[in-house]
């Protein structure tokens, strides 16, 4: 029999001086009260109370004992509030990773509003493109654009997500824009570093779809350095929509082959378990989801 519950019962018979008032108490079966003190009378190998027919008192022995298991199951529920509140208040420290683009875009700028809202929450935000194990590493939080891999963690959809072909007036006034996806392969491509075949292009129209292998003078795993490069005339990239928008209404960037885009995926809110989840986690999610919500790319 576990221990704690023999130890419960036994403080609850104490404290009530009667079997049945402390299977009430624990909601329990008096026989499993019964059980549990005999067991731990057993285990001990003294007598903790003095029954008779009509009261239940404590022994010697079991006066010292009783004050001290009291004690002990206090520190046991005083544990349990903390932890309870702690999961419950927005307090603590919370650990997000990001990938560096959607961190700069839609992280950064809204940090500040999140903490101010918050006072008593410290965040430790770390922006890269490496996929971090969230268990191993003590996240508490990811959030991610595209194909989610690891089983053991829960995704929430925040927002869609795709990217777009995009180069800049220089470029195109140097070279003819393409017609086709195919022609792509006689550019000069700007590669995005991520995943595991960033080289190969794949893009849809309606329900047409496209794989090309590109080349290029440049290959990074950042998208503001592939931007910029798109913006002095370098070439043309794949990029988030996110990360273009803005370019893209101010003029800075020009669409190429607007009818095509790479098919549409998604940005993901990821944690370790649905059980449980910390107050502080629920509330980042939620905020973070409503501006996203804001957004019109």
């Amino acid at each position: 029999m576990d221990r704690f519950e023999q130890l419960s019962a036994f403080v609850e018979v104490a404290r009530w001086q009667s079997f049945a008032q402390a299977a009430r108490h624990l909601d329990r079966h008096v026989s499993a009260v019964s059980r549990a003190v005999a067991a731990l009378e057993s285990r001990l190998g003294v007598r903790l109370l003095q029954r008779t027919t009509r009261r239940v008192a404590l022994s010697e022995a079991g006066r010292d004992y009783f004050k001290r298991c009291e004690a002990l199951l206090a520190e046991f529920d005083g544990a349990d509030a903390e932890v309870r509140e702690l999961g419950a208040s927005l307090h603590g420290n919370l650990r997000v990773s990001a990938a560096t683009g959607s961190g700069q875009v839609y992280l950064a700028p809204i940090v500040a509003q999140f903490l101010a809202a918050h006072p008593l929450l410290t965040l430790d935000l770390q922006l890269s493109n490496r996929f971090v194990d969230l268990v191993e590493e003590g996240y508490d939080l990811a959030l991610r654009v595209g194909a989610l891999a690891d089983s053991r963690l829960v995704a929430q959809r925040l927002a869609p997500s795709r990217r777009l072909l995009v180069a800049g007036e220089a470029y195109l006034d140097r070279r003819a824009a393409p017609c086709a996806p195919q022609q792509l392969r006689e550019h000069a491509c700007l590669v995005l570093d991520i995943g595991a075949h960033p080289q190969r292009w794949e893009l849809e129209r309606a329900r047409t779809r496209a794989a090309i292998d590109v080349a290029g003078p440049l290959r990074s795993n950042n998208s503001f350095v592939l931007v910029s490069a798109c913006k002095s005339g370098l070439g043309i990239s794949l990029l988030p929509e996110f990360v273009v928008a803005g370019e893209l209404r101010r003029g800075e960037l020009r669409r190429v082959l607007p009818g095509w885009a790479s098919p549409e995926q998604a940005m993901y809110a990821l944690y370790p378990s649905a059980r449980f989840v910390p107050a502080k986690v629920r509330a980042f999610v939620d905020f973070v989801a409503a501006r996203l919500r804001a957004v019109e790319p």
